[in-house]
């Protein structure tokens, strides 16, 4: 394909032109159900109600309207299959738009169910049956009574549509209505989005057709008063004004019933996220401590002036009915990726509440498929076409530069090799195995390994390629990081020993020349310092022998996963090394769960978080119960104990869990933090991060479902991940950092609000860093160093995030592991952000 058709919004059969505001039908036109109408109905029902001349206030149960329980409170009316009416579909609903708009047929208003006594004749439709019993036409004149009562109600309601849908709301400081906004040339649309529904717009709805009564500059003009300046290319998408109801986990909650009426709430959605936001000035929020109160401790007010969600973080859109503030809303409710938070808003309008549903579910879930439609590409997207070229033959190319690699095998791994302190090094780097990504499509094009197998021998490259044919996703031992002599850290996936116990000659092979390289290397170079007994079991709690290589053990092997998960994937053709088979090896599992585990512990963790009924006084029992940070400590205990064997021992380790790609890019990074005083700093810091997890092949669009929702509501072409494989494995790393930072926060360039700050942008798609699965989709397939900008850019900017306190020591940082261990709290500022309960000053 072209370049300009990788861009999203590129083929004008995608967008949305000014062809849609001319086609837009008016609502009166749209909608027949008028003024005239509606009092006619009213006149009608209140004559009804004389006539019959009964009581409508009692409390048995109401009727059953077209599969529709209208003010009913049981469920003995109700037909077979609508028992439950918590959850009413839109289209069910009496005053959902088709029903409003297209009268029922009359055959159809005869589908009316009326419960009568036991024994007594059931009547049908709406007449009655000649012979009734008295007590029968008694019954069917109260039911039908109640229903007259219940179709002037809905009758009052719809006329309330009608006059919100065509009359600007009366506001104190309202604009007035302006002219319609004149769609922009060129606005993106996603796929399976349907424009007449949507009837979206580069700009904001139409004023006449949705009503909203703003004028674009006066909508642009609360949003930046009210809100604040929007990003670069941040452009909206749709405006809606004075919402009924707005309502969040952090305590936010807003009902229009109770306003003075000289605010509102609004809400704004962007190509980046969705805003609701507040008229209301900052003075009318906040409530200043008594005199007698120490301000210090005073709560601040749980009433925030706006709250935003970035697409990217929404795991899904659902149109429910809910309570709150003892009345029922027929609203949107979103969840977010992130901490579980849910934010709820009622709009004026049925047809408004369709029309937001249909358009974060498009811009929101695009798809794997459709990644360009993502903001972190719509946020470049004039640079990038702006930068296109066309040659004689009609092919088009990006000529704007990429964005800078922050890890750059070519400088990284030199750095790293001369750390050996020896003439040869033991180990090579590998630039042609890889470079096409032909060897293991999940690896960075260029590796590094033994210096006794070279890459341009016939034979060694039979050894490297049979090595990686034995190890799952092809992903062979590879050298990640090394120091002094022989210390060095390597990465792998499990191999395929399956039922039968199969071997590799050739991955022996490989694991043998690592070790035998590494004791060479050791030969050559001075020999470690000794370190006294008292100081060993300072640093591991316990001294004895289990920290203490074994006699001709030349490699350590790190099986990242307890012993019994490893034994269970030997039914699927995968295992563990078998000792036996691997000379001069020790084999030593860590217990780490996996991402299924991870996944469920961080819901917990998010709901009691997000949860008002927490019971404080059990808090820290509560939170450990999430076994949240008991993963934590296991995962830096892994890590402590790498880089102790590593630095002390100066041994090779070899890591792996299943595939290599999620515990063992956790351990690896942190060992290496450690290890390595150029990764505690800001530029060291995004080289590590991009090494281990972006080149190495941690599949972050698979973990954080990017572009994909979820649930059993999500519209019809929205596409949905494997639910299996989401999990926050980096969001765990992240939080593994904040660990080592808070308890030696002089050792690091950054701080933590830094990390807070990487990890909100783990889910929100504003940068490009974290899209795709692999180097090569994001080299090759996507061109995100061209096509998006850098989170650490971002974050280099920012003197927020730069630690003053910072000192450059340099040396491991290897503290003892009982502190490491026992000092692991809860990022309150992280996973309470959201909460609705003061936790953290």
């Amino acid at each position: 394909c072209t370049a300009t058709d990788c861009i999203r919004g590129s083929n004008p059969g995608t967008r949305l032109g000014e062809k849609m505001a001319s086609e837009a039908t008016p609502l009166d036109e749209a909608d027949p159900l008028g003024s005239e109408s509606i009092d006619d109905i009213l006149k009608e029902t209140e004559n009804l109600m004389q006539d019959l001349d009964v009581d409508v206030s009692t409390d048995s149960a109401g009727m059953v309207y077209q599969g529709f329980s209208i003010d009913s409170d049981g469920e003995e009316d109700a037909p077979e299959n609508n028992k439950s009416n918590s959850k009413v579909d839109i289209d069910d609903h009496p005053l959902s738009d088709h029903l409003l708009s297209a009268p029922t047929a009359p055959d159809q208003t005869a589908q009316m169910q009326v419960g009568t006594q036991p024994g007594s004749n059931t009547i049908a439709g709406m007449g009655g049956t000649q012979g009734a019993s008295n007590a029968t036409m008694d019954a069917f004149k109260q039911q039908t009574s109640r229903f007259a009562s219940n179709l002037a109600s809905m009758a009052q309601r719809a006329a309330r549509e009608v006059a919100a849908a065509t009359n600007t709301v009366p506001m104190t400081g309202a604009p007035v209505q302006g002219a319609p906004v004149v769609p922009t040339q060129g606005a993106p649309h996603p796929a399976g989005c349907n424009q007449q529904n949507m009837s979206l717009t580069n700009g904001v709805q139409g004023s006449q057709g949705n009503g909203t009564g703003f004028s674009a500059e006066q909508t642009q003009s609360l949003i930046k008063d009210h809100f604040g300046d929007l990003l670069p290319n941040e452009r909206l998408i749709m405006f809606l004004p004075n919402l009924l109801h707005v309502s969040d986990t952090s305590g936010v909650s807003y009902f229009a019933s109770n306003s003075s009426g000289a605010s509102m709430w609004c809400c704004a959605l962007t190509y980046y996220r969705i805003i609701l936001f507040t008229t209301a000035a900052k003075h009318q929020l906040e409530m200043p401590p008594p005199a007698a109160w120490n301000p210090l401790c005073w709560p601040m007010a749980p009433f925030q002036k706006c709250l935003e969600l970035p697409l990217g973080c929404i795991d899904r859109i659902e149109k429910a009915v809910y309570q709150a503030g003892g009345s029922s809303y027929m609203g949107l409710l979103l969840t977010s990726k992130d901490s579980g938070r849910v934010i709820r808003f009622t709009t004026q309008s049925y047809l408004e509440t369709g029309r937001a549903f249909d358009s974060i579910n498009a811009y929101a879930f695009p798809g794997r498929k459709f990644l360009g439609y993502l903001f972190a590409f719509e946020s470049k997207r004039n640079e990038v076409m702006a930068s296109i070229t066309v040659n004689e033959a009609g092919q088009q190319t990006i000529t704007i530069p990429p964005t800078a690699k922050r890890f750059d095998a070519m400088v990284e791994f030199p750095r790293l090799l001369s750390k050996t302190s020896i003439t040869q090094s033991p180990w090579v780097m590998w630039g042609s195995l890889n470079a096409g990504y032909q060897l293991s499509p999940t690896y960075p094009s260029v590796l590094v390994g033994p210096a006794t197998l070279d890459e341009k021998q016939p034979e060694s490259q039979h050894v490297i390629r049979q090595c990686a044919a034995f190890r799952s996703e092809r992903r062979l031992p590879s050298l990640t990081w090394c120091g002094t002599g022989g210390a060095s850290i390597w990465r792998c996936a499990q191999p395929k020993v399956g039922l039968q116990g199969n071997r590799s000659p050739a991955d022996e092979l490989f694991l043998r020349h690592i070790g035998e390289s590494a004791r060479g290397a050791n030969a050559m170079t001075e020999q470690p310092p000794v370190y006294s007994r008292g100081i060993l079991q300072q640093l591991t709690g316990d001294y004895g022998k289990d920290w203490v290589p074994e006699h001709g053990c030349s490699l350590k092997i790190l099986d990242l996963r307890p012993r019994s998960a490893a034994m269970g994937n030997r039914t699927g053709g995968y295992g563990y090394e078998n000792t036996s088979n691997y000379t001069s090896t020790t084999l030593q599992f860590c217990n780490i769960a996996n991402i299924h585990a991870v996944r469920d512990s961080y819901q917990k963790l998010c709901t009691l978080c997000t949860s008002r009924s927490t019971a404080d006084v059990n808090w820290n029992s509560l939170v450990e119960d999430t076994k949240w940070l008991s993963h934590i400590r296991v995962i830096l205990a892994a890590a402590w104990e790498t880089a102790y064997w590593v630095h002390v021992w100066r041994m090779p380790i070899l890591l792996h869990c299943s595939h290599g790609w999620d515990r063992t890019s956790q351990v690896s990074a942190l060992a290496q933090l450690l290890l390595d005083p150029y990764y505690r700093t800001r530029h060291g810091f995004s080289v590590l991060v991009e090494k281990d997890f972006m080149s190495f092949g941690h599949p972050f669009h698979t973990r954080c479902a990017h572009g994909e929702g979820r649930g059993d509501k999500v519209a019809p072409h929205v596409a949905t991940p494997d639910e299996g494989q989401i999990s926050p494995v980096f969001l765990q790393f992240v939080d593994c950092v904040y660990q080592i930072v808070q308890q030696y926060p002089e050792c690091f360039e950054f701080n933590t609000p830094y990390l807070q700050e990487l990890s909100f942008n783990i889910y929100n798609n504003r940068f490009g860093s974290m899209l795709c699965d692999t180097e090569k989709d994001r080299e090759v397939a996507a061109s995100i160093r061209q096509r998006t900008y850098s989170v650490w850019d971002h974050l280099d900017a920012s003197p927020a995030f730069k630690n003053e306190d910072y000192k450059e020591t340099g040396g491991i940082l290897l503290m003892p592991l009982s502190m490491l261990l026992r000092n692991v709290k809860l990022w309150k500022e992280r996973h309470c952000f959201h909460g609705p309960k003061a936790t953290f000053r």
